[in-house]
């Protein structure tokens, strides 16, 4: 009669790994909301600059689109290499009694970067501060479909006075008709508190 109230204790513990694998993560997502709630409704209608990737042949067109999937693949492959070569041996050697507080220690430093990072972004958007208006030149647009992600719009790819390589933002909400190759548009922008740009594109009234 005394197995089934030993069961007790290793039912406790299992129960109490299982909220330290789920409470931090939830944590990041309950934070990530709160921050996203914080947002003001002018700073949600930026967007962020981002270098534009301008292709001559199909070969760099292909790779443009295929690169950010690629890097995540390269990531989850190194990623089970390093369980395979590198948890699997230490599990043998050691044991999972004594990994496991330092497997449990780095979920914890990876869900507290996840936190510190999210923090430090919304910091640095709410510390924007506005630059001097803009006419750029506008190179090529491109149609962006809406989605659940948001309403659309256009992608504008477009030359800024200044910077060494033409830029892209999404102009959301507008046609990409409103953008005609070689005319000019309007550039309504932002520098964050310590890294990055947000902006704001409408079509010139001239060109």
């Amino acid at each position: 009669m005394s197995p089934p109230p030993a069961a007790a204790p290793a039912a406790a513990i299992g129960w109490r790994g299982l909220s330290w694998l789920l409470a931090p993560p939830l944590a990041v997502l309950l934070l990530r909301a709160l921050l996203q709630a914080l947002a003001d409704a002018d700073s949600a209608s930026l967007q962020p600059l981002r270098p534009a990737t301008l292709v001559s042949d199909p070969a760099q067109a292909m790779w443009a689109a295929a690169r950010p999937a690629a890097l995540a693949l390269l990531g989850v492959l190194g990623l089970a290499l390093l369980l395979r070569f590198g948890l699997r041996p230490a599990l043998r050697r050691w044991g999972w009694a004594r990994l496991r507080p330092w497997v449990l220690a780095l979920w914890l430093l990876a869900c507290l970067g996840a936190g510190a990072a999210l923090v430090a972004s919304h910091l640095n958007r709410a510390g924007r501060q506005p630059l001097p208006a803009q006419d750029v030149r506008v190179l090529l647009v491109g149609e962006v479909p809406a989605s659940a992600r948001g309403p659309g719009g256009a992608e504008v790819y477009f030359e800024l006075p200044g910077a060494a390589a033409p830029m892209r933002l999404l102009a959301e909400g507008q046609s990409a008709t409103a953008f005609a190759p070689g005319r000019t548009a309007a550039l309504r922008w932002q520098a964050g508190r310590w890294w990055g740009r947000w902006g704001q594109l409408t079509p010139a009234s001239g060109g």
